[in-house]
């Protein structure tokens, strides 16, 4: 069994989160299938790298809507944001450091429980917010998207 199942109340209603949470759960899996499998600490590695860079992408996308829809804690969702980001990425320097440092049941529980707990928690308070607004949403989206850049350093945004 995965470790997240994607359930319907997962759900936040707009169509880029929810695409961006899906792959975020999968990515979780993967980590999961690697842990669970026997796999080496590189596919290990890769995963909690692809984590990384995906969550700072989504964090940045879904920041653009919740401004985009005036959403009055933005501030605050942010910080959790920042907190997430600060957490994954010394997961990544410790296991950089150290391949063996890791508990991984331990790491594969934090995203577990912080993803689906953000999203039924803190994720689900700015809907309300965006779903009346799903047009204008996509506009923003379309914008954010095309301002991407690739480069080997990973995405930046210009």
């Amino acid at each position: 069994m995965p470790a997240i199942v994607w359930t319907n109340d997962l759900n936040i209603g707009v169509p880029p989160i929810d695409t961006d949470h899906k792959l975020l759960v999968s990515l979780i899996n993967q980590l999961d299938d690697a842990i669970s499998g026997g796999e080496g600490r590189e596919t290990v590695g890769s995963v909690i790298n692809a984590l990384l860079d995906y969550t700072e992408y989504h964090f940045a996308r879904e920041e653009s809507l919740m401004e985009a829809a005036g959403y009055p804690d933005l501030e605050s969702h942010r910080r959790h944001h920042e907190q997430l980001t600060a957490r994954v990425g010394a997961i990544r320097d410790r296991f950089v450091a150290d391949k063996d440092s890791l508990a991984d049941a331990e790491v594969l529980e934090f995203m577990r429980t912080w993803l689906t707990s953000h999203i039924l928690g803190e994720d689900k308070k700015y809907m309300p917010y965006m779903v009346g607004k799903l047009e204008d949403l996509e506009r923003v989206d379309r914008q954010f998207t095309e301002s991407l850049v690739m480069s080997d350093d990973g995405v930046r945004f210009e």
